[in-house]
């Protein structure tokens, strides 16, 4: 029997999903129209693609379409996200059950530093958590469930995210992926302990702190603000080199060479994926760029 905190449907898809999601608080701003990134790609004969940095998990009722991005999903012919297939909990939770346990672990309260172990108690003490409920359980799972319950506690919902209202909005076109669930949790999964620890304690010092204010990540979103975005993902365990590496670069650096060889095959691709990847020097529109793609931002 899989052991994992409940709720199980809404808990695995806020997880999964939570890897690098840009999350915020739990009311979005509203005195302002969004502007939402989006970068046309293209060359001399014209463009070839689009990609969208997002947010997994929104509060209910954010509104973060705008015009230019209705035009590209319209002239698209296929939808490319980070996991191609839609949510089925049952299948992620087997997924996960196949990698994270391993018997004899001490509790996560032991592994992390001293220092952050007022942070993970007030985590526990916040969300109604403790050791025994992730006995056995890697670090970086219990570090994914923590993330996705206080989310979901903040008001965060992963089916109010970008990734389902655009598959709604594609329609009958096909919608791909650039990883599968085995594969995204693998990577997790690859980590060194050390990572693992440096990952449950920045999840844990966040989640303690409960910062609601504009900086965070859905607000500099909704902005378009991308150097914003590029700043606040260097922070918390994006600052650590190795888990910046497995968790991103790498990640990004795969990525644009399937969207390369795509692009090149003919297709003409909607991209969306996480926010933290389409920032900064490492994000998908320079390594495109590098590639000998124009991306340009469509304002």
């Amino acid at each position: 029997m899989m052991r994992f905190v409940p709720p199980l449907r809404r808990l695995l898809a806020a997880f999964l999903l939570i890897a690098l999601a840009a999350c915020g608080s739990a009311k979005p701003p509203s005195d302002e129209t969004a502007k939402v990134a989006l970068w046309a790609i293209s060359d001399n004969t014209g463009v070839h693609g689009w990609l969208l940095g997002t947010v997994h998990s929104l509060p209910r009722g954010t509104q973060w379409r705008r015009p230019v991005i209705d035009g590209a999903i319209t002239n698209a012919d296929r939808l490319v996200l980070e996991i191609g297939d839609a949510l089925n909990p049952q299948i992620a939770g087997e997924a996960l059950s196949k990698l994270a346990f391993t018997p004899g672990l001490p509790p996560p309260s032991e592994r992390v530093g001293v220092k952050f172990r007022g942070d993970l108690a007030k985590v526990y003490k916040d969300l109604s958590l403790n050791d025994a409920q992730f006995k056995d359980q890697e670090s970086w799972a219990v570090a994914l469930q923590i993330a996705a319950i206080g989310g979901l506690k903040q008001g965060m919902e992963p089916d109010s995210g970008v990734e389902p209202e655009l598959r709604k909005v594609i329609g009958a076109k096909p919608v791909t992926g650039l990883e599968t669930i085995d594969s995204q949790f693998g990577i997790f999964d690859a980590l060194p302990e050390r990572a693992q620890t440096v990952l449950l304690e920045q999840v844990a010092h966040e989640a303690a702190d409960n910062r609601d204010d504009d900086k965070d990540m859905l607000a500099l979103w909704l902005r378009g603000d991308e150097l914003g975005i590029a700043k606040e993902a260097q922070t918390g365990f994006l600052a650590d080199p190795e888990l910046r590496s497995a968790l991103l670069t790498r990640r990004n650096l795969a990525w644009a060479n399937q969207i390369d060889a795509m692009l090149k095959a003919g297709a003409k691709p909607f991209i969306a994926v996480g926010a933290a990847h389409v920032a900064g020097v490492d994000g998908l529109p320079r390594l495109l760029e590098a590639r000998g793609w124009l991306v340009k931002r469509v304002y």
